[in-house]
């Protein structure tokens, strides 16, 4: 249904994340990972004419049926993974008879699909396109498809805006500082533009009130989560970033490229700047096959016990990413990948199952090869499902490795170690109180 044409507009905007679809993940996020929106959430506001009352919601768990009104111009944001329901939050709005634009990666690569659920697309990147939206939307003009184009500097018209948001809600977004990848990996589903950074002067602004506005329990300086694909994406910005980092006295956590540690004065800032952990994808064991580094030559998983020997010498821990499923990992290279993760000194394992997203090279290759299983969206959280064949072995083993390694992942980690002895402490505490008691009696 379109959104009603014969009434005044009011104006009223709402902005949707939609969670994923697998409802375990949905609570997890819901729980345990509230936040009232991502950085680039509010880039679209900061856009939006002032007389605008706008809601934003990120994840949200249950919808009620009066959460669909019939009179706001509504914007979702779709990943292939919580597409399905995009696409369900979508039929409802304009049922009520709301209009909806929906855009995000998926929807620029199916943008037929995502049509029927909505009344416009944006393909690409919306802040070029966002003003010309919002007025055809006010004159009843709403363009089927509407094609952005990537801005050098995107986030300077949204700034100012920006500083006049809370600084908690900032601290609990995460700051993301760039857009863009270096690195073309076949898995991954190639951004619109360039890698582009932040101004480090308005980066720095950000921060810095955060720093001023934000405490943590019993005191402490709020720890700042950078959402950056690679906070090492440029090593120049990167220094920079962190010298201008040392005296705001916070902390921070971050992704970043293994590139790091063979930078000694980067390791270096990046500590004395207050880092306290670093995600790294290593992705796979066999780092020649996939050189995710600009400097240094990795061969081996030799390599990698450097780099993480040389990052954790200076405090700050590692998280390791791992993918499992690519084409040349037979049994053993799982075996492998279990000897190397008992020896490595990881503080964190993370795994995912690969997926074949829509607009990564290895769709398209797996699609003409006749080797994605399904094209059910919901399936590809690269969590819980394998959505197609292995090389060297059945999809029901390859799950099989993924959930005996995560197992075992768990307790390479300290933290887990720790909470571990914990829980043994605490059982025997509360069994040796209570057979005195019982003894007693």
């Amino acid at each position: 249904m379109r959104y009603k044409q014969g009434r005044n507009i009011k104006k009223k905007l709402i902005l949707i994340l939609p969670s994923i679809s697998h409802p375990v993940i949905r609570l997890v996020i819901r729980f345990f990972f509230k936040t009232p929106g991502t950085f680039p959430l509010f880039v679209l506001p900061a856009l939006t004419p002032r007389d605008y009352t706008i809601k934003i919601y990120n994840q949200k768990l249950f919808w009620l049926k009066g959460d669909f009104t019939d009179d706001a111009l509504v914007g979702i944001s779709c990943a292939t993974s919580n597409s399905p329901e995009a696409y369900r939050i979508a039929d409802r709005f304009r049922k009520a008879g709301s209009a909806v634009v929906m855009g995000g990666l998926h929807v620029s690569y199916f943008p037929d699909e995502a049509l029927k659920h909505c009344d416009s697309v944006v393909i690409g990147e919306a802040e070029s396109v966002w003003p010309e939206v919002v007025r055809d939307y006010e004159n009843k003009t709403l363009k089927k498809i509407y094609k952005g184009v990537p801005l050098e500097d995107y986030f300077s018209p949204a700034y100012d805006y920006y500083l006049n948001i809370d600084p908690k809600i900032l601290y609990r977004t995460g700051i993301l500082l760039s857009r863009g990848c270096k690195y073309r990996c076949e898995f991954c589903v190639p951004p619109f533009g360039k890698l582009r950074f932040v101004k480090l002067e308005q980066a720095i602004v950000l921060l810095k009130k955060i720093g001023e506005h934000v405490r943590r329990p019993f005191g402490l300086k709020p720890v700042i989560l950078f959402r950056d694909d690679n906070i090492f994406s440029d090593p120049a910005y990167a220094k920079e970033l962190f010298r201008r980092l040392i005296p705001l006295n916070l902390k921070w956590v971050g992704n970043s490229s293994i590139d790091i540690a063979f930078d000694d004065e980067a390791l270096m800032l990046a500590a004395a700047s207050g880092c306290l952990k670093l995600f790294i994808g290593f992705e796979t064991i066999y780092p020649q096959r996939l050189q995710k580094t600009s400097v240094g030559n990795m061969r081996s998983t030799k390599d990698y016990l450097e780099a993480i020997r040389k990052i954790k010498s200076h405090r700050i821990k590692v998280i390791g990413a791992f993918i499992l499923g690519f084409d040349y990992y037979t049994h053993k290279d799982y075996l492998r990948l279990i000897a190397f993760l008992m020896r490595a000194g990881l503080d964190l394992v993370s795994l995912t199952i690969l997926t074949p997203f829509p607009g990564s090279r290895i769709y398209e290759q797996f699609k003409k090869e006749g080797r994605i299983t399904t094209f059910d969206w919901s399936k590809y959280d690269s969590l819980q499902h394998v959505v197609f064949k292995p090389k060297n072995m059945s999809a029901l083993s390859l799950q099989l490795w993924f959930i005996v390694i995560r197992v075992l992942g768990l307790f390479v980690s300290p933290y887990f170690l720790i909470a571990l002895g914990q829980s043994l402490v605490a059982f025997l505490f509360f069994y040796y109180l209570a057979h005195h008691l019982v003894n007693m009696f």
